[in-house]
């Protein structure tokens, strides 16, 4: 190459590079954004007609993976073949996210579900089995006192089938959210674990809830 051309390629190379001869290159920014970091999405959001509060899990972990878990979930309830009836009135339940060590839910009147966005898991229900806790206290009569549930709790105790200090017969919240949450979706790691379990152990209360969930045909 002679010098003519040498130079002739240099005034090229540094007109792509948006610079002349005599001056310092010119840094053009990256085509439709690429290599600027994303803005971290809003913690305070609603998601396929679910109101969710995840500002007090600002430290805990980044704010998009706290949001994928939470969306998650909730896909988990959409999924779970409820009611729309069912549905609606859960929607109205606030979701309220932190990042502690507690338990993956909880449910409280003043509230609502709260979720705790590091013990959250793709494939396990936390956030069905606080809004079952929250369908029976805010949708059946007598809510977390509601007789039929109170009834079928004792009836689980006394026939000691399940260890005394299994989740399900702490209270009768825990009791409708393990159970109704086991009939749902088929199969749970605590007590009663699978459907088979329990329309074998309380075949009547297994009926009672085919009723409020599927009009009585039972899922299988």
């Amino acid at each position: 190459m002679n010098r003519r051309h040498a130079i002739t390629a240099l005034v090229l190379a540094c007109a792509a590079l948006g610079a002349t001869a005599d001056s310092q290159p010119i840094l053009r920014p990256p085509f439709f954004g690429l290599g600027r970091p994303r803005p971290a999405p809003p913690l305070v959001f609603a998601y396929q007609g679910w109101k969710v509060d995840a500002s007090r899990s600002a430290r805990g972990q980044p704010a998009d993976k706290t949001v994928r878990a939470v969306e998650a979930q909730l896909d988990l309830v959409e999924h779970a073949g409820l009611k729309p009836d069912v549905l609606a009135l859960m929607r109205t339940v606030p979701i309220l996210v932190v990042a502690d060590n507690r338990e993956a839910v909880s449910y409280a009147r003043a509230f609502g579900v709260v979720l705790n966005a590091r013990r959250l898991e793709p494939k396990k229900p936390a956030a069905l089995l606080g809004l079952l806790q929250a369908y029976l206290d805010r949708g059946l009569p007598g809510g977390l006192a509601n007789p039929d549930i109170d009834r079928y709790r004792r009836e689980a105790l006394a026939a000691h089938v399940w260890p005394k200090t299994a989740l399900m017969l702490q209270s009768n919240g825990d009791f409708f959210a393990m159970t109704a949450g086991t009939y749902l979706v088929g199969a749970t790691t605590r007590e009663p674990y699978t459907r088979a379990h329990l329309a074998k152990t309380q075949p009547g209360y297994y009926q009672w809830l085919a009723r409020l969930f599927d009009g009585g045909a039972a899922r299988r």
